[in-house]
């Protein structure tokens, strides 16, 4: 895709055009932009797995908690499962930073976020592993290589996982999609 400039991302939850548009995002909508957002960031080699992934997340549920330019930075470290060391699926770790994103503790002391947080991490990885069998990057990796589509199940995991966290996120309602001007 040499000289082709990549597709727009997906508009924001805030401007996303639905039937009501005073009306907030469905369940489903904020789902599907969660995924569209990873997809995007992830495609033409603009960011790698964690990154987008977080990225995606900060934009979508806390764009009034953090900077997604700073967030992707802090993700870098997790690509490619630790530094492409092929350890800890990249996606894995980077749904757990979103976890604590969402429902992280801000103040010392806060032992209800923490436990939002354990509790969102412990479902999550329960369905990340009934989903995908091993959270290796490495055996994700051989597995995808033996079929042949390697770095295009890679972006295809990255967008269902995305959507799986956001989907257990907005199931168990450890989430608070306001933003400043409305608090």
């Amino acid at each position: 895709m040499t000289g082709s400039s990549p597709p727009s991302p997906p508009p924001s939850p805030a401007t996303a055009s639905h039937d009501d548009a005073n009306a907030p995002l469905s369940e489903e909508e904020i789902i599907r932009q969660v995924g569209a957002r990873t997809r995007y960031y992830y495609a033409d080699g603009q960011f790698s797995c964690a990154e987008a992934m977080i990225k995606a997340f900060a934009e979508v549920f806390a764009p009034h908690r953090v900077d997604s330019r700073l967030i992707t930075r802090l993700a870098t470290p997790f690509n490619g499962g630790f530094s492409e060391l092929q350890h800890t699926c990249g996606v894995l770790t980077a749904g757990l930073m979103s976890i604590g994103l969402v429902t992280g503790r801000d103040q010392p002391g806060d032992e209800e976020a923490k436990e939002q947080a354990y509790t969102l991490t412990q479902i999550y990885h329960r369905r990340y592993m009934d989903a995908v069998g091993t959270d290796s990057c490495r055996e994700l990796l051989q597995r995808w290589k033996e079929q042949g589509v390697e770095k295009s199940l890679c972006k295809a995991h990255a967008q269902r996982m995305s959507e799986l966290l956001a989907r257990t996120i907005l199931q168990v309602g450890f989430h608070d999609l306001s933003t400043d001007e409305e608090e």
